[in-house]
């Protein structure tokens, strides 16, 4: 069996590793020299490959195991329901906000590093070491093409995200509830208080009850907005200050 693979500190390295990168290559997500060393890029590579080849939501994440492995060198067959899922991922349209989506997702399950530091890779690339959500949010929209968001300025504070939408201001602008789609931003409020707290990226659109979810970092079941980690929510449009699409 191959050896479970994940993001430690000091990098998991070895031969492995090298295995790991090679069937990743092959896929195409992995484009980096086979180094043996299971860094960020690597742990990236294995999320967007089982994104790829129809893993469900819940089940992406940077762990590359046997299973996996698995599915990159024949020895399994993804099931009818995941070739679907893989087909339906490769016809979705690729704008901007729908690759900050899927790069989002192939965080899910990151952690700070040390616990309550706020430490993590978007708040070092950001610049500012604090609670990192919109950073985060800043991050996979500035990787993925948009010039709304820029390192280092836009945005590491959600009240001014929200006032830069409903200003219309760097390609920023609020949606309705009913109109809210995959990619789009949503800005909550716990407290009720007129002041956005948190902030993630939309993955599925409300339902009729008004129950979406969001993939958001900074959160954990315990902490809605400095819980930690990157995670997929479930959550409702009651707790919304806001939705905001990025429209250029």
């Amino acid at each position: 069996l191959m050896q479970t693979l994940r993001l430690t500190s000091p990098y998991m390295k070895g031969n492995n590793v090298k295995a790991a990168q090679r069937e990743l290559k092959e896929l195409g997500t992995w484009v980096g020299k086979i180094d043996g060393v299971y860094g960020e890029q690597t742990a990236r590579a294995t999320a967007q490959a089982k994104y790829k080849i129809g893993y469900p939501e819940r089940n992406i994440n940077q762990v590359y195991g046997s299973d996996l492995h698995a599915f990159l060198t024949g020895r399994k067959k993804p099931t009818m329901l995941m070739q679907r899922r893989a087909k339906q991922r490769a016809n979705k349209p690729n704008t901007f906000r729908q690759k900050a989506l899927d790069l989002a997702l192939s965080f899910e399950g990151v952690k700070e590093h040390p616990a309550n530091s706020n430490i993590t890779q978007f708040s070092k690339w950001y610049g500012i070491i604090g609670p990192w959500c919109a950073m985060f949010v800043t991050y996979c929209f500035v990787e993925d093409g948009s010039k709304s968001f820029k390192k280092g300025a836009r945005w590491a504070y959600c009240p001014y995200m929200v006032a830069d939408a409903r200003a219309q201001r760097n390609g920023l602008t609020v949606v309705p509830k009913d109109k809210v789609k995959p990619g789009d931003i949503a800005m909550f409020d716990w407290q009720v208080d007129g002041v956005s707290d948190h902030v993630g990226i939309v993955v599925t659109s409300p339902n009729n009850k008004g129950g979406f979810r969001c993939v958001e970092g900074n959160t954990s079941v315990g902490n809605n907005s400095d819980g930690g980690q990157v995670m997929i929510r479930d959550r409702k449009t009651s707790q919304v200050i806001c939705f905001i699409r990025v429209v250029e």
